[in-house]
């Protein structure tokens, strides 16, 4: 017997499209911010940046998958179309873990452009890991759990002929893989702040940065949420109603993530708006900051001199001596009278001093 869509699921439905269309489209502003600053002036898009781009086409997949059982006005519909909405939904569950796995890839390798120690970065490689390891498991778990195969989302076979896990196995599978996210939320969120933090950069500069990571705090909330409603499945009546529900949770989870993983990259608009108000974020060259690494500076002596750099408040030359890692730039022209091949956007004043790992970006591609 098909469902009826009640005056509340409508709500439900309109709801979701009422927060998640906009949420989508704010995610897009630092997300063509991260592009645009890794494209322009020069060409610095890597690894992290792919991954980010798949997490975004995949979120916006999902979201379509999740529009057909979104009924905006009460009444009956027919099987055909609880059937088409029951198998677009079950496909999305694979797609939602697979973008949420490429978005936390995408901010593990961000953080990995960064000069860290070897214990910061085994943490990140483990936390990668885990969200990969999960993501595997959880496809397998849905599309090898019925016998046959396609029961698990044609609501046509008959009940005497599928053989599945009960309801419950189905939601315990579901709060492990809750509890996994949330955990890698939180890490992903909360470890960025320790990270820059400790590199002692003017304060402002931190908390700007540190607002901005500290986004994904609100994708673990949006996993909360849903691991809520997931586990209380078998107490509710209408079951098309929760669905909904789970669909906007799973939608918002995506998109704060995302939004999260290219905040950082608003920091050079937010620092253009604060100059033009008389504050500045730095007190030297605004364009050296952990915000871009080369990613040759994965390299340990690399990191070594750009934690020195990035230890010294004011960019001061380091303890080695400047002659080896200093560069004098011209900044009428922005080019380095010691590495031609580099041109930077002009700067105010004469001349400056540049570590010379951030006078690599064009040979490195970083």
């Amino acid at each position: 017997m098909a469902p009826t869509i009640t005056e509340r699921a409508a709500f439900l439905a309109r709801l979701h499209f009422g927060v998640t269309v906009p949420l989508l489209a704010l995610a897009l502003v630092p997300f063509c911010a991260r592009i645009y600053v890794r494209i322009w002036p020069v060409w610095r898009l890597g690894w992290d940046d792919a991954f980010i781009i798949a997490g975004l086409a995949c979120s916006i997949i999902d979201w379509g998958l999740l529009v057909p059982e979104m009924h905006i006005h009460p009444g009956d519909i027919s099987m055909d179309e609880v059937r088409e909405a029951v198998f677009l939904a079950y496909f999305a569950i694979p797609i939602w873990a697979i973008s949420m796995t490429l978005i936390k890839t995408s901010i593990v390798l961000t953080l990995l452009r960064l000069p860290l120690k070897k214990p910061w970065r085994i943490g990140l490689y483990m936390i990668a890991a885990v969200q990969v390891t999960y993501c595997v498991a959880d496809m397998q778990y849905l599309f090898f759990k019925c016998r046959p195969f396609h029961a698990a989302w044609d609501i046509m076979v008959p009940l005497r002929e599928r053989k599945c896990p009960s309801l419950h196995t189905d939601i315990v599978v579901s709060s492990i893989g809750s509890a996994i996210n949330i955990t890698t939320d939180l890490l992903l969120s909360v470890a960025p702040m320790f990270i820059l933090w400790n590199l002692r950069r003017p304060l402002r500069e931190r908390v700007v940065i540190c607002i901005l990571t500290g986004m994904g705090l609100f994708a673990s909330v949006a996993s909360i949420m849903k691991a809520v409603v997931v586990a209380d499945w078998r107490n509710v009546d209408d079951q098309w109603e929760m669905a909904m529900s789970i669909a906007t949770w799973t939608i918002l989870e995506q998109l704060i993530s995302l939004f999260a993983a290219c905040c950082p990259s608003l920091k050079g608009p937010i620092q253009a708006l604060l100059s033009k108000c008389g504050v500045s974020l730095t007190r030297q060259n605004t364009n050296v900051s952990f915000v871009h690494i080369p990613s040759r500076m994965r390299e340990n002596q690399l990191r070594r001199e750009a934690r020195e750099w990035l230890g010294e408040d004011d960019l001061q030359p380091p303890r080695q001596g400047p002659s080896e890692l200093i560069a004098v730039v011209d900044e009428e022209s922005g080019r380095s009278k010691n590495n031609s091949s580099l041109v930077l956007p002009p700067l105010p004043g004469s001349k400056t001093l540049i570590p010379r790992f951030l006078l690599r970006r064009q040979k490195d591609g970083a």
